[in-house]
C-alpha cells in the first residue's frame, strides 16, 4: 500500500524513542532524504517554536494522540524568526573570551596536581592570587615556590607579615586537606 505523506501532516502523535524517552508534538515534515521526523513540539503561546528532529530508526514507537487535521495537510504559514540583537551576541561573546581568558590565568602551566590544589585554596579564599611562571603570588606581598608546602613560602617584601600568616595557615589546611583524601578519610 503506498501512503501520501502530505496525508500525516499535523496529526499529534507521541513518539517514544529507542531510548524510551517520549516526544509529543505535531508531525510538521519527513523527510525521505535522511529519514527524519520533523515534530513541531507543542508549545505555551507567545513562545517561539520549538522542533524535534527525530531520525526514524530510532523510533521505538508512534502514536496518533489528537483527532484527524481538518485539512489534508498542515497550514502552511511561514514561521517568523525571532530577531537576534547583534549587539547582545557580540557583547556575550565578549564576556565569555574575556571569561575564557581569565579561566586560563588561574590554571598553572607545567605544576603538579599539589601545586594547583593549593593554587586553588588560596584563590578562593583570596582572589588577588595568580601564577608567576611556576610560583604562586599572593597579593603581590607573598611567594610560594614548588612543591609549595610551607617551609617554601617567603614574603616578598619583608614587612607584610599578617599576609605572610594568612598564606601560611590556607596552605597548611590545603595540605591537610590532601593528605586526608590520600588516607581515604
Amino acid at each position: 500500500m503506498s501512503l501520501n505523506l502530505e496525508q500525516v501532516l499535523g496529526f499529534k502523535v507521541r513518539v517514544t524513542n529507542i531510548l524510551d524517552v517520549v516526544t509529543q508534538g505535531r508531525i510538521y515534515s519527513y523527510n525521505s532524504t535522511n529519514n527524519t521526523l520533523t515534530l513541531l513540539v507543542l508549545k505555551k503561546p507567545q513562545q517561539p517554536h520549538v522542533f524535534k528532529i527525530i531520525k526514524i530508526t530510532f523510533i521505538k514507537s508512534l502514536e496518533v494522540i489528537g483527532d484527524k487535521p481538518l485539512s489534508s495537510g498542515m497550514k502552511r504559514d511561514p514561521i517568523k524568526p525571532v530577531s537576534v540583537s547583534i549587539k547582545r551576541v557580540e557583547n556575550l561573546l565578549r564576556e565569555k573570551i574575556l571569561q575564557a581568558r581569565e579561566d586560563d590565568l588561574i590554571i598553572g602551566k607545567g605544576v603538579t596536581s599539589e601545586g594547583q590544589l593549593v593554587f586553588n585554596t588560596l584563590y578562593k579564599t583570596v582572589p588577588e592570587t595568580k601564577w608567576s611562571g611556576k610560583s604562586i603570588v599572593v597579593l603581590d606581598e607573598v611567594e610560594i615556590n614548588p612543591p609549595y608546602m610551607i617551609k617554601n613560602i617567603k614574603p616578598l617584601n619583608a614587612q607584610d607579615a599578617k599576609s605572610l600568616d594568612l598564606v601560611q595557615k590556607i596552605v597548611g589546611g590545603a595540605w591537610k586537606k590532601m593528605e586526608s583524601e590520600r588516607k581515604g578519610g
